[in-house]
């Protein structure tokens, strides 16, 4: 595992890897690193972000409060991204996007205005059917959840940061393995979701709220336990 101690003198990366609703684990991240290494994010050559992940990178870049910016996609980019967000991250930012034409990975790194930027990130978390039938376009060309074309990815190095908000072979994820299941009420529906930090019978009695709380306390913990890794 790298070790991030300003004296090697190795670029490094970071990527967030998407995670749906499981965003609030990866703001958590996000909180850690700044609070425990301020100048991580500064530092890094570059940084990826997929799916909803790339929301968490373009808040990170460009220093906004994560947690106002973690409900609705676009209307929270408008309102909280500053006016100057493209030029904040234009080179360091590479959102990740799959082509609908051919499920190509593509990266997109300069960003022409904020609102290019906005619908480069929208691109980057549509999930077909679940969002509609008809995916967004991006300069014309019509891309889809940048998760879907991870497989065939190649620019993670073992200089990569890689975070991700289920269980898996990333420096930065739940350790859980396999990961447990839980259901919880939200307004008339239950849905049943994949989640990294307790069973169905420890959620019981747990509101919505509270459940989403934990997956941000899990996250800042998992960081914290990821550099205590680095120190040894």
């Amino acid at each position: 595992m790298m070790k991030i101690n300003g004296n090697e003198g190795r670029p490094f990366s970071i990527l967030f890897r998407g995670c749906s609703f499981l965003i609030l684990y990866e703001a958590g991240v996000l909180a850690a690193l700044r609070e425990l290494s301020p100048d991580i994010l500064k530092s890094a050559s570059r940084i990826y972000g997929a799916s909803s992940g790339s929301v968490v990178a373009t808040l990170a870049l460009c220093e906004c409060d994560i947690g106002k910016a973690i409900k609705l996609l676009k209307e929270v980019l408008n309102k909280y991204l500053p006016t100057n967000a493209h030029q904040l991250v234009s080179g360091k930012l590479h959102v990740i996007l799959t082509r609908l034409r051919d499920w190509k990975c593509v990266l997109v790194s300069e960003f022409a205005s904020r609102e290019d930027l906005i619908q480069a990130i929208t691109c980057s978390c549509f999930i077909p059917v679940y969002f509609g039938l008809l995916p967004p376009t991006y300069h014309g060309v019509r891309y889809v959840d940048g998760e879907l074309c991870m497989w065939r990815a190649n620019f993670v190095s073992r200089t990569t940061i890689t975070v991700s908000a289920f269980a898996g072979e990333y420096d930065i994820c739940p350790k859980d393995c396999p990961a447990a299941f839980f259901t919880f009420q939200l307004s008339d529906c239950t849905e049943s979701h994949e989640a990294p930090i307790a069973g169905p019978s420890a959620l019981t009695a747990t509101s919505p709220l509270q459940v989403l709380n934990q997956f941000f306390i899990h996250g800042y913990q998992d960081t914290v336990s990821y550099f205590k890794r680095l120190s040894k």
